[in-house]
Parts: C-alpha cells; structure tokens; sequence
C-alpha cells in the first residue's frame, strides 16, 4: 500500500466501523464483481450490479455525488477521489415491513424471493439517511484533501424534471381524488371508534395508511411512524372525549402507547402498538356505553381492572379521586352491585382462573401475580368466590 494512502485507508475503516456500513475503493472488474457478489439479491438490482459499477467507474464526473437506489430501495453513493472510485454503502433510508416486502415482491414479479429472505436481506445494511450519508462522505472528502464544497449532489431524481412537469396535471387530479378518499377514511375510521367498533377502526386505520402509499416513497423511518402514533392518539383522544370516555381512561390509554412507542426500536412493533391502542380505546369506549357508569365510577373500575396486581387499599383508592370513603362506598355499589373491595376480588379471582386453567404456574407464583402475596388467604378468597380452592378448580378445567 502507498504509504500516502494510509490515512485515506485509516478513515475507510473508521466509517466502516462506527456505521456499520460498507464503503471501498473498485479498482477494477474483480473489486466490482466482488462487491456485486457480496450485496446483490435479485438481478432487478441493476445498480448493484458489475456492468453497472464498471459503468459508473468509467464515466461519472469527478466532482459529483450520486446517488442511487435500487427497485428494494438499497442505496449506494458513488464518486471519484482523483483517480479512484469510491462506493459508500449500501445501505437503506427506509425500514420496510412485512406488508411493504410483499409489495415490492409483487410489483416486481419475484415469485420466487419469500417475505423473510427479502426482509433477512436487507437486515445487513444499516439505516442511514441520504442527508447523513451526504455529511458522512463530505467529511471523508475533507479528511482527505478534497474540496468537499466542489462536489455536487446529485440523484436519478435530478434526471426528471421534465417529465414531472409534464405529468403534473394529470398527477394533479389524481393526488386530489386520493385526498378525498384519505378524508372519507379518517371519518368512517372516527365514527367507528365512536361506536367502539374495533374491527371496523382497524379497517379504516389500514385504509388511511394505504391510501396515500401512492404520494410518498414505499417504506417509512422510525421517527416518521413515532408521528403517525402521535397523530393517531390525538384523534383516537379527541373522539373518546366526544364519546363520554373518563379523562383517567383516556389519559392511561394514550399514557401506555406513548411509553411503547418512546422504547420500541423495531417499525412492525410500533405498527402493532398502534393497533393494540386502537382497539383498546374502542373496547373501552363500548363498555362505557354498554355499562354507562358515571365518570368518577368509570375511573375507579379502569384503575382496578389495570392495577390489580399491585397492593390496593379503600384509602389508595379514594385518595386517588379525591372522594370521601363513604361517598365512594355508596357510589360504586349503587351503580355496580358490589363494594369497590369485593369488585376488586372478583377481578383477581378471575384473573387466576385464567392462569390455573391455562398455565402450569404454582398457587404461590398465581396468587402474587394477581396481588395476593399471602398463598393461604388467596385460597380463602378464591373459595369465597367461586365455592372451591384453586387446586379443585384446576382438576375440573383440565380433565
């Protein structure tokens, strides 16, 4: 190796390393057939291919940064460094789900490439933006010497604009029908949440993400889907409010998707987040309808069925909601039935029967997990409940 070259050598690593990404010299059809072998699935990769390395490594100007993406939406950027010819990636802009795999999969005709190879496949590059990749490269050029103010960026995009304008009337028209349509959608998905009809809400809510597939780039980032939760909550609040749900419900319910949302660092899981949140809201909204207990008395059930396992007095809970003991007792039993206490029971005897008729967990482990630490008074307050202790329970539900 020239030792003037060194330092150039050093970098490479160092951006290798720190980004995880791909980025080398092609000095000659070997290195290009090599890199090709190393990064290409489908021969629709045309980019990645040898022919087209050699290409570019011929003809690209030499203060020019392009850009270019592939069919999968891989990107790689390319330019010359006086004589030598660099690649920086591949790597991708865009986090593809399952739903977007089977898309692209489809629109290309490539029967043959399952969902989990084509997901599997682009898990080797990192997520770089093109702005980050644009900075990371315009840093090496001025690590190295270069200008990096004499380079120019430029994108298949660029080649376009002609065609775009020419186009862009009748594109015009389309973008407004599709508007249209994303509105009709949004309405029918609220009055659905409205009637607590989860099925039908996560019906519209899949139609509003689709129907504007058509306006942006296929794929979508961590922080674009962390939006589209935040964008969802404030409607899925707005209609609850609307539709009488208590402030408490409303407030833990969004409270829970943001928490979830805020930690998740994989796409397809904040899609289901939002989904669970969904439909948590309209099963709420449905049994404040079918139960219509007053707020107050909305709030205590809401926090009983979703703190159970904690330790719970009379006194947590009236200190809660700012309400005397005696004002709350009389209140929750006119409209229940039963004595906050005894409600609160009946959810964690409810609770362990699940778990004896369908785990093989202890007595002990069950009655801590639904908030009875003390196994003895557990079996009491489940034969108070039901007429039989846990273990007779669970012989009558597995054989």
């Amino acid at each position: 190796m020239d030792q003037s070259s060194k330092p150039h050598e050093d970098c490479i690593n160092l951006i290798q390393k720190l980004y995880q990404v791909g980025f080398c010299r092609i000095h000659d059809k070997t290195d290009a057939e090599t890199f090709s072998r190393n990064n290409m699935l489908s021969d629709i990769q045309l980019i990645l291919s040898t022919d087209a390395i050699m290409t570019m490594r011929a003809s690209i100007d030499g203060h020019t940064l392009y850009l270019l993406s592939d069919p999968f939406k891989i990107s790689i950027l390319v330019f010359k460094m006086g004589d030598d010819f660099m690649v920086f990636g591949p790597f991708t802009s865009l986090i593809h789900t399952r739903q977007h795999a089977a898309h692209i999969i489809q629109m290309n005709g490539l029967d043959k490439l399952s969902i989990e190879d084509y997901l599997r496949y682009r898990e080797h590059f990192p997520t770089i933006s093109t702005e980050q990749a644009e900075h990371i490269v315009r840093s090496f050029l001025s690590t190295c010497g270069q200008s990096p103010e004499s380079y120019v960026m430029r994108s298949p995009e660029t080649f376009a604009i002609d065609k775009t304008y020419e186009t862009s009337v009748r594109d015009r028209k389309h973008l407004i029908d599709l508007l249209e349509l994303r509105y009709a959608n949004e309405k029918e998905f609220i009055e659905s949440v409205q009637n607590g009809d989860a099925r039908s809400a996560l019906r519209y809510l899949e139609k509003m993400q689709s129907d504007v597939r058509y306006m942006k780039e296929l794929g979508s980032t961590i922080e674009n889907e962390r939006i589209g939760c935040a964008i969802t909550r404030t409607t899925l609040r707005i209609t609850a409010m609307k539709a009488g749900l208590p402030a408490y419900i409303i407030d833990r319910l969004s409270g829970q998707n943001t928490r979830e949302v805020h930690r998740e660092k994989h796409l397809d899981k904040i899609l289901a987040s939002k989904e669970r949140m969904v439909v948590n809201f309209c099963h709420a909204i449905q049994e404040h309808k079918e139960k219509s207990y007053s707020p107050v008395i909305s709030n205590a059930i809401f926090y009983l069925n979703n703190n159970f396992r904690n330790e719970i007095s009379l006194d947590d809970i009236t200190r809660k909601f700012a309400m005397s003991k005696s004002c709350f007792m009389s209140g929750f039993k006119s409209e229940t039935g039963m004595t906050p206490m005894n409600y609160l029971r009946s959810v964690r005897i409810k609770k362990a029967c699940t778990l004896l008729s369908g785990t093989g967990k202890s007595i002990q482990e069950i009655s801590e997990s639904v908030g009875i630490p003390d196994s003895n008074y557990f079996v009491k307050q489940f034969r108070k409940e039901t007429g039989m202790t846990p273990t007779d329970y669970r012989k009558t539900k597995r054989f």
